[in-house]
């Protein structure tokens, strides 16, 4: 990789800390701080939650339809300044209402980055892409470690705005990277008609499936990570935040290190292990003890990263880069509209039973139960290829 190119990957994977790990995931952490504030209740948390993801909705939609005619670089770029004003907005938000607007905008910033970022990776880095992906898909979890240690200066900071002031920032520096050094990859006539001709097939399907309910479990275990083990397991801020750096710290590996075992035992089987063991993690936090919860931290992390970095080598393995953000980007419908269901119905559960650690429980239930029918897809299709071997030799 030349030194040009590797500025560039390192421009990118900022893009993707910031936006789809800095500015996404810091809610959780100063959710306590907020709801002290301007948060009255842990369904009006939930309801910031499902604002925030409906913006991340909106992001794919429109990611979706200008993929075909904007270049992966400019798609990012917007993302990055729906991404500063949205923090801008939550620096200065007198009310819940302006904070809904900020989170709206970081949702809509971060996907717009997210939905671009493997395919421009791949043409940054074409001679090794399932790593280039991986680098990518791992610095989310730079955001969110970074973030977890927000709570934990915030005496020093005195008001939970100022946070988000340095994210704002971080965000407006990074876009600035972005317009000197991320490279414009050019979408030819052929690609775009390779696009049309793409459909949904039976594997992309389940898979979006698992997705889906993973994405659902994933949103609802951070948003109130940090708040259930205060509230419920009655720990210290420094404890609930470093236990939620775990999930950040574990995500800086899980995107390389699940991309390269992929290429071993398979991209499905590695997807339905980690949506079905990262379901099974959430009810280990519901425990409220250690070793436990740091595992399930761990566990929870290496799956964020290493899901989306799998599946976005999946994609790429079969789809040319133009079709693989089509087909990336449709994924996050269904998956948005579990985003957007988890955080605020697990809110009004966790209200209704006074038991914060019940939005655990039917997040893993759900993670769970949406990892089935990818294994048995996975089982079923591994036992045919092995069929049609056996008679190819006979």
């Amino acid at each position: 990789m030349s030194g040009i190119s590797a500025v560039a990957l390192l421009v990118l994977a900022l893009s993707t800390t910031i936006a789809q790990g800095l500015a996404r995931f810091s809610f959780g952490p100063l959710l306590p701080a907020m709801r002290e504030d301007i948060v009255h209740s842990y369904e009006d948390g939930g309801m910031l939650a499902t604002v925030h993801m409906i913006g991340y909705l909106v992001g794919a939609l429109v990611s979706i339809g200008a993929s075909r005619r904007l270049a992966p670089n400019t798609l990012i770029k917007y993302g990055m300044l729906s991404t500063a004003a949205g923090l801008a907005s939550l620096t200065f938000s007198p009310a819940m209402a302006v904070a809904g607007a900020g989170l709206f905008l970081t949702g809509a910033g971060g996907a717009l980055v997210w939905m671009s970022a493997p395919g421009l990776a791949t043409a940054i880095w074409p001679r090794n892409p399932g790593r280039a992906i991986g680098i990518v898909a791992s610095s989310m979890g730079v955001g969110i470690a970074a973030g977890s240690a927000i709570p934990a200066l915030l005496s020093m900071m005195g008001d939970w705005r100022f946070a988000w002031g340095i994210e704002t920032v971080l965000a407006v520096g990074t876009l600035l990277a972005g317009l000197r050094w991320l490279p414009r990859v050019e979408t030819s006539r052929d690609s775009v008609k390779d696009t049309g001709r793409w459909r949904p097939d039976s594997r992309w399907a389940w898979i979006v499936v698992g997705f889906a309910s993973f994405s659902l479990g994933i949103v609802t275990c951070l948003t109130f990570f940090v708040a259930a083990l205060r509230d419920g397991g009655h720990w210290q801020p420094g404890h609930a935040s470093a236990s939620y750096a775990a999930i950040g710290v574990a995500m800086i590996a899980g995107g390389i290190v699940s991309e390269r075992l992929s290429r071993s035992i398979g991209r499905l089987p590695t997807l339905a292990g980690e949506f079905l063991l990262s379901g099974l993690a959430m009810f280990l936090v519901t425990t409220a003890a250690e070793p436990w919860v740091t595992m399930a931290a761990i566990i929870v992390g290496v799956c964020m990263s290493g899901t989306a970095a799998v599946i976005s080598a999946d994609l790429h393995d079969r789809l040319s880069p133009p079709a693989m953000t089509a087909a990336f980007g449709l994924m996050f419908i269904p998956v948005g509209i579990g985003q957007i269901l988890g955080p605020h119905s697990a809110g009004w559960v966790v209200d209704l039973t006074h038991n914060p650690f019940a939005a655990f429980v039917g997040g893993g239930a759900v993670m769970v139960v949406g990892a089935i029918p990818l294994l048995v897809y996975t089982v079923t299709l591994t036992v045919r290829e092995r069929s049609v071997v056996k008679g190819t030799s006979a």
